[in-house]
């Protein structure tokens, strides 16, 4: 091989050296671009609930109108069931309470809900979203201490308030809604609904599935995808405005001027986005009776974190742990109401056979806390133990109890509530200072 030869040889590697360095050069250019054009779809954690889609520009990804619809049923089925023992009171029928219960857009009905000073922006349940209803979404897991479900459960109670309130001398009084032996139907109606439909929605279908839904694409042409969606569906059930950080514990626990606001200035209120359900003013209810607690921004900076965390496609670990924060603050939220009412029912059981006995509240009391325990039971993720709902149950019993202040058997009543408490208190970490003063 000759001089020339060998030059040549020389001067193709370098240039072929050179080659690729070049585009080694250009494929860090592409990887940066590809980086900064990543780094621009991602955002930040907002301050309220809103989220634009990553498939159509301009357009929100945020979508849970039922959640609303189903949420307004409930809280609208309550003031039926109530309205029975109120002074000038009409008997109902379980026709009148399955109207609600089984809602047909056919019927074309509005909400009875109000939204204090300002008027809302549309009543018509089918007008805020179509085909929904409360029966279509209950959960069909037998209830524990009852061996039966909660759609057996809500269908007898509704039968026993509708033959009550045809009973001339029980209507207008809380006798229309309470059996014989003490039980406020309208109560047990609401929480074992609480739980058999929105919280086991949100936390049982809605996060429970989550991990197994799309994230890559809009779900059937939407905005969203179906694990944004499933998020939402999830938050839509906890029922908070989108700007629930604005409200304090005071306002959430007050009435219904306090917990609306017109965030968009449009002189009326929306049921989607304005308006605070049920759970979501529990929360503030529990803090603002509390100490150390905030259950209303553990909840919210949860969900914000974890719809986040799912727009900009996190780790499975991350949204995973938003998802375990956001279940278990609102099954912190109906404990600490369980602990809440047991110390009404204690309070009015002392009063038995006092000036200031009233028995009406012992019932009502009583119902609201077996309530909320049968709703504890819908939570896939929930710390406390089928062993210890089952304890709960045992003590609580099926009906209130009127033993005499003093009595052996008011004795041993009141230490089975003290025993219900410190069985709430192992499972939830509850303080001591919460525990007696919620």
């Amino acid at each position: 091989m000759n001089y020339l030869t060998k030059k040549f040889q020389w001067l193709v590697v370098l240039l072929t050296v050179a080659s690729l360095f070049l585009s080694a050069c250009g494929s860090d250019e592409e990887d940066d671009d590809a980086l900064e054009e990543d780094a621009a779809t991602t955002i930040d954690v907002p301050q309220a609930y809103v989220f634009d889609s990553r498939f159509m520009e301009g357009e929100s990804s945020v979508a849970y109108s039922g959640q609303v619809v189903r949420n307004l049923l409930l809280q609208d089925l309550k003031a039926l069931t109530d309205s029975v023992g109120k002074d000038g009171a009409r008997s109902v029928a379980v026709s009148d309470m399955l109207k609600l219960y089984e809602y047909d857009d056919a019927l074309n009905l509005k909400t009875s809900t109000t939204t204090g000073a300002l008027p809302a922006s549309e009543s018509h349940y089918s007008a805020l979203s179509t085909g929904k209803n409360l029966v279509g979404k209950i959960s069909d897991e037998p209830v524990i201490g009852y061996n039966r479900t909660a759609d057996d459960l809500v269908r007898e109670w509704f039968k026993g308030i509708a033959d009550n309130s045809q009973d001339s001398d029980k209507l207008g009084t809380s006798m229309a809604y309470t059996t014989d032996d003490g039980v406020d139907m309208s109560q047990m109606v609401n929480k074992v609904l609480i739980g058999a439909v929105p919280y086991y929605q949100a936390t049982g279908v809605y996060l429970g599935g989550l991990l197994e839904r799309d994230n890559s694409e809009g779900k059937d042409g939407k905005a969203y995808t179906a694990m944004e969606h499933a998020w939402d569906e999830a938050f839509g059930y906890f029922g908070a405005a989108r700007d629930y950080s604005r409200y304090s514990d005071e306002q959430l626990a007050g009435k219904v001027d306090d917990f609306t606001f017109d965030s968009n200035g449009d002189g009326s209120i929306d049921f989607k986005s304005e308006y605070n359900f049920g759970l979501s003013r529990n929360a503030g209810k529990r803090d603002k009776g509390g100490s150390g607690v905030d259950f209303t921004q553990q909840i919210f900076n949860a969900f914000l974190a974890g719809r986040t965390a799912i727009t900009n496609q996190g780790s499975v670990a991350e949204i995973s742990a938003h998802r375990q924060a956001a279940a278990e603050g609102m099954e912190k939220v109906i404990a600490a109401t369980v602990v809440h009412y047991i110390n009404d029912t204690l309070s009015d059981m002392s009063q038995l056979g006092t000036a200031e006995e009233n028995r009406a509240n012992l019932n009502k009391h009583w119902a609201e806390m077996k309530g909320y325990t049968v709703a504890l039971q819908y939570n896939p993720f929930r710390l406390i133990t089928d062993g210890q709902l089952a304890e709960l149950h045992g003590i609580m019993g099926e009906a209130p109890i009127y033993d005499e202040p003093g009595s052996n058997s008011y004795k041993t009543q009141v230490a089975n509530y003290e025993r219900a408490k410190a069985v709430m208190q192992a499972a939830y970490g509850f303080s001591n200072t919460n525990m007696a003063n919620w």
